[in-house]
C-alpha cells in the first residue's frame, strides 16, 4: 500500500483482512474521520469490560481513593438543621410526604433529634448527612449535588 493513501486514511483490501487487520482498518478509518489523527495513547487504555474480578480488584488498589466529598464548611454551608417536631407539624397542615425513617442509616427520626435537610427537599439525621457528604457530593436520594465545585 503507498504511503499517499495512509495518509488519506483509504485502505484497498483485495484479500479479506485478518481480525488484527480489520483493528488497524477501524484504527486508520477512525483516524481519517477525527482529522488524521492518531491516538498516541491507545496502548495506555484498559479494556476495563473484560477484566477479571481479580484484575479490577488489583487495578482499584493501584489507583487508590478518590474522595469526591465535600469539606466542613461546605458541609455546613448546605446542610440545614431542622426540628423534626416541626416537620411534623407542618405535614399536618399540608399535603406534604414526610419519610419516617433516614435513608442513609434506616432508623427512625426521634421526637428530640435534629434532621438536615439538603437544598433538593430530602432529610436525613444531621450526623448521617454530614458523614455522607464528607464522602460523595451527592444527594443519596436524588444524587443532586448539594454544592458545586467551583
Amino acid at each position: 500500500m503507498s504511503q499517499k493513501f495512509l495518509e488519506l486514511g483509504i485502505i484497498a483490501i483485495f484479500d479479506t483482512p485478518s481480525p488484527d487487520g480489520l483493528a488497524e482498518i477501524m484504527m486508520l478509518q477512525n483516524s481519517f474521520i477525527m482529522g488524521g489523527r492518531l491516538d498516541r495513547y491507545s496502548n495506555w487504555r484498559l479494556d476495563i469490560d473484560h477484566m477479571t474480578y481479580e484484575q479490577l480488584l488489583e487495578l482499584g488498589e493501584r489507583i487508590g481513593y478518590v474522595n469526591t466529598g465535600l469539606k466542613e464548611d461546605e458541609i455546613s454551608r448546605c446542610v440545614k438543621k431542622v426540628n423534626p417536631s416541626i416537620i411534623k407539624e407542618l405535614s399536618s397542615r399540608s399535603p406534604m410526604v414526610l419519610e419516617k425513617k433516614c435513608s442513609i442509616c434506616q432508623d427512625d427520626y426521634e421526637e428530640d433529634g435534629e434532621l438536615g435537610n439538603l437544598d433538593c427537599g430530602h432529610g436525613f439525621h444531621v450526623q448521617c448527612i454530614k458523614q455522607w457528604l464528607g464522602q460523595k457530593n451527592t444527594c443519596p436520594v436524588c444524587k443532586a449535588e448539594p454544592v458545586g465545585r467551583g
